[in-house]
């Protein structure tokens, strides 16, 4: 039976290191996949930074046309009433 219990106790001492090692790789690996992580995050923003720019710009400017055409319908408009009634 004493070959038993030891057998026993060095397969959980071999669990516990093999739990233990698993550990301290993947403390190991955090901050690697940490800064993984950010440089990628940081890439994007770089390169996505000229394309907002970009699509802001296009929305204003189609903005600026469409407020210009409904100002100018806006002032046909008004002119055919000022015509139909006088």
């Amino acid at each position: 039976m004493e070959t038993k219990q030891k057998m026993a106790f060095a397969g959980a001492s071999m669990v516990a290191v093999g739990i233990g090692l698993s550990l301290a790789g993947m403390a190991l690996m955090v901050p690697a996949i940490a800064e993984w992580t950010i440089n990628a995050v940081q890439k994007g923003t770089e390169r996505l930074k000229p394309r907002l720019e970009s699509a802001s710009k296009t929305v204003g400017t189609v903005a600026g046309t469409l407020q210009r055409s409904f100002g100018e319908a806006t002032r046909a408009g008004m002119a055919e009433l000022k015509r139909a009634r006088g």
